[in-house]
């Protein structure tokens, strides 16, 4: 599993002053203020990017003071950033050894163990120093330390821990985001070998290879592992509303929206308060512009889902079409309360405004609209090439059209 670990240029250079200032008390002896001079010295020779320069500094407060935690702090960072990562280690060891409090320096020992490929070495440094961090930047490294500590040891439940702590504090870091992705993909794949063994001829085996074909766009195969998912198990949830939604991903002709609709219906008759089915017979019923009963599905769809967003988009598209364009308006305010960032919602409200004749509230739906879709554009790509259904089913007709 690739965990990626920052290269320790620009962010020792960061944190170094940070993390390495003594504290020098009020009148001060000589001796102290040449210790003062010497840290500035080094201070201002690590802005410059001279860490020669700093070194000979604090080797200086060495010289002075043997036993100063800081000095070789610093000397362990200046030794990471150049890639001697076993001089880091050293200097780190015998700071932590003058002043174990030192939690910056715990987290960059446990950084220099990593790169020498001591890993469960680095994971006790970092198991210390992870909860007692200030920096989100090294904090971050050394939750993603641990996470790879934990995870080649096999301790899945305390490598998902330490993410879960991090993305409540480091929500948009690439890197943690990117960790996240590969371990729970590590953990699935872990999860289906294992189901492999032990029930190779599982319904729920034939559920993920259903998954697995619709996700390489593989619909016909997909709609057979799910027949032998029912086969094996006429009682599982959610497999009739698969089969329906790949029914009508095939084509939404009348002989197709037939064979959903019967499977829509069977899952409710197993669920009856599925608001997906419901939503997905309202579809059906839409694409048959009998637009009263579609509105009653949509309506109880929401029902069981007050918060669903595409429910209450295709509700108001339905109180649209016949003509009650302010019970319309409501819906995709709601719509676009729960979901800001939806596009269709705000496409739709600037219909419904310009309806209603309130030309700028339409101007500024239509506004949000076009910048919506332009920063989501990227995202509608990774779709397409990962052959992902989107997270949303309600589009627009003509979104280079203002309504």
């Amino acid at each position: 599993m690739g965990f990626r670990i920052l290269e320790g240029g620009k962010l020792a250079l960061l944190l170094m002053i940070m993390l390495t200032l003594p504290l020098f008390p009020a009148g001060q002896s000589v001796e102290t203020q040449e210790l003062r001079q010497h840290f500035e010295k080094g201070q201002e020779a690590l802005k410059g990017n001279r860490p020669d320069k700093a070194e000979i500094e604090f080797r200086e407060v060495l010289r002075i003071d043997p036993k100063n935690a800081e000095a070789y702090a610093n000397l362990g960072l200046i030794s990471y950033m150049q890639a001697r990562y076993r001089d880091a280690a050293d200097d780190f060891r015998t700071a932590l050894t003058l002043k174990p409090s030192l939690w910056n320096a715990q987290a960059y020992l446990g950084l220099s163990e990593l790169r020498l490929g001591r890993v469960q070495d680095a994971a006790a440094h970092f198991k210390t120093s992870f909860p007692n961090l200030q920096d989100a930047k090294l904090r971050a490294q050394a939750g993603l330390g641990l996470v790879r500590a934990h995870y080649e040891a096999r301790e899945f439940d305390q490598a998902v821990d330490v993410l879960r702590t991090l993305q409540k504090t480091n929500s948009d870091d690439p890197d943690i985001l990117y960790t996240v992705y590969r371990t729970y993909s590590e953990l699935a794949a872990h999860a289906l070998a294992t189901l492999v063994q032990v029930a190779p001829d599982s319904a729920r085996l034939h559920q993920i290879l259903a998954q697995a074909l619709e996700s390489q766009d593989n619909i016909s195969g997909a709609i057979a592992q799910y027949r032998k998912v029912l086969e094996i198990d006429p009682q599982l949830l959610d497999t009739h509303y698969e089969l329906g939604c790949l029914i009508l991903a095939t084509s939404q002709q009348e002989p197709a929206r037939q064979q959903a609709e019967k499977e829509f219906e069977a899952e409710l008759a197993l669920n009856p308060t599925d608001a997906n089915s419901e939503y997905k017979l309202g579809e059906i019923y839409w694409l048959r512009s009998k637009l009263e009963v579609a509105a009653q599905h949509y309506a109880r769809a929401l029902e069981f889902k007050p918060d669903f967003v595409d429910a209450h988009i295709a509700l108001g598209k339905v109180l649209m079409a016949l003509g009650r364009v302010d019970k319309a308006r409501d819906h995709f305010l709601e719509a676009a309360r729960v979901d800001p960032q939806s596009e269709a919602a705000h496409y739709r409200l600037a219909q419904a405004y310009r309806k209603l004749g309130r030309t700028q509230d339409a101007d500024r739906e239509w506004a949000v609209f076009q910048q919506l879709r332009d920063s989501q554009a990227p995202l509608r790509a990774l779709y397409q090439r990962s052959a992902q259904r989107p997270t949303t089913s309600q589009t627009v007709e003509n979104p280079h059209t203002q309504p």
